[in-house]
């Protein structure tokens, strides 16, 4: 059996986040063409509490609205903070839980307030003193289930394991003696499986893609995604398919797009005039030549530095997309992705396929978008679903890349 899962979100109790009903998230996830999704900030108690309430067990460690056939998978991200011996910076790195039942949420919520963590917002924070008190409890949390699974997110991003912030030189710095039960790792925005291919600590993890979405968006849930291939549908069957790497396939950003690809600087910074960025050969210190201040390496510079070209590469299945409203948007010189026209045309398409996944499963497009798509629609659609689109410029500190397709592709 084939699901497509996308198991990196937030709701409206994260930082940044507006308020997200489950039930907008459902519609979504049909349009999309999501068959598991990731809840958000689970570890909350408020938010614990509503999922119970809202939330019904339909197959094993798998949930539904009432009435609804969408599966919801009960997940959090945790930020961990240690301070390393030899580096004079607290290193902060983003996670992921994958929980098979509330009841293992529960004891983890035991564990940190034995620990006295706060646990007052929907992204907590475990603090640590040193990496063996870290070690200590990340094998702790694991042995509350062996289902229970903790993924580094976003690996490659600044606020990742081996991003740019913590500059970490392998995974072991990290996480010590707790290393072999990290099997899985999330791609991230910024970086696809061919970037982390040649970087040594990831060699043989499973590589999964997730949206890590912060709204029910068509442009945001589903963006990334992981199709998997699982003996049924639950959550043992989900985890076991990761853990042996049963990845059909993921679907990617296309890096350049992510907003922490390249090294460089905004042009509303400051002391400029202009934008900074660095394809290659930034600077080794990272000053920016403008303001004279630090830059934030991007992810595409971290890559360079831990990749190992003698490393043959494992191939990984994986492509890269665009959110089907956006190129409808930019098809048709529209900003909003939610303006009327984008949404009556995605509409249209939705009751040729049944979700965008369909569409872009699909071998004959063009046969059978008909009349009712405008015709530069159905190019650039069939342009990205080809490969011929690219960013320009591409992402950096903290800006999406600027989508460039077909015609327009360079």
């Amino acid at each position: 059996m084939r699901l497509a899962v996308d198991l990196h979100s937030h709701s409206g109790y994260a930082g940044g986040v507006g308020q997200i009903e489950l039930e907008t998230v459902a519609r979504t996830m049909k349009l999309k063409g999501i068959d598991v999704f990731g809840t958000g900030d689970c570890l909350y108690p408020p938010r614990t509490e509503q999922l119970r309430r809202s939330l019904t067990e339909i197959d094993t460690g798998l949930f539904s609205l009432p009435g609804d056939y969408s599966r919801f998978l009960l997940q959090t991200e945790i930020i961990l903070t240690v301070k390393l011996s030899g580096y004079s910076h607290k290193i902060v790195a983003h996670h992921i839980i994958l929980f098979p039942d509330f009841e293992t949420i529960y004891s983890l919520q035991d564990l940190l307030q034995k620990w006295n963590m706060k646990n007052t917002i929907g992204r907590p924070f475990l603090v640590n003193r040193d990496q063996r008190e870290m070690e200590d409890r990340l094998n702790e949390i694991a042995e509350l289930n062996p289902y229970l699974e903790i993924i580094p997110a976003h690996i490659m991003t600044p606020d990742g394991v081996l991003g740019s912030k913590n500059d970490l030189s392998c995974l072991e710095e990290f996480y010590g003696g707790y290393l072999p039960r990290i099997r899985i790792i999330e791609t991230g925005l910024s970086a696809d499986p061919d970037m982390l291919a040649r970087i040594p600590d990831l060699r043989d993890l499973t590589f999964i893609s997730n949206s890590d979405c912060h709204s029910a968006a068509l442009n945001r849930i589903g963006r990334e995604f992981s199709l998997i291939d699982v003996r049924e549908r639950s959550y043992r069957a989900i985890i076991d398919a990761l853990r042996q790497n049963q990845i059909i396939f993921t679907v990617e950003f296309n890096p350049e797009e992510g907003r922490y690809y390249l090294t460089g600087h905004r042009k509303n910074r400051r002391g400029h005039d202009r934008e900074v960025i660095f394809h290659n050969n930034a600077p080794t210190d990272n000053i920016c030549p403008l303001c004279a201040r630090k830059m934030i390496p991007g992810v595409y510079q971290r890559c360079l530095q831990l990749q190992d070209r003698s490393i043959v590469p494992i191939k990984r299945n994986f492509i890269h997309l665009i959110p089907l409203v956006e190129i409808i948007a930019h098809s048709q010189n529209i900003i909003s992705v939610n303006s009327v026209k984008v949404q009556k045309i995605f509409s249209e398409i939705m009751k040729i396929y049944p979700s965008e996944i369909a569409l872009w499963q699909s071998d004959n497009i063009e046969e059978h978008l008909d009349k009712r798509i405008p015709l530069k629609t159905i190019k650039q659609i069939l342009a990205v679903k080809s490969g011929e689109f690219h960013f320009q410029p591409p992402g950096y500190d903290g800006i999406y890349g600027k989508l460039q397709i077909g015609e327009n592709n360079g």
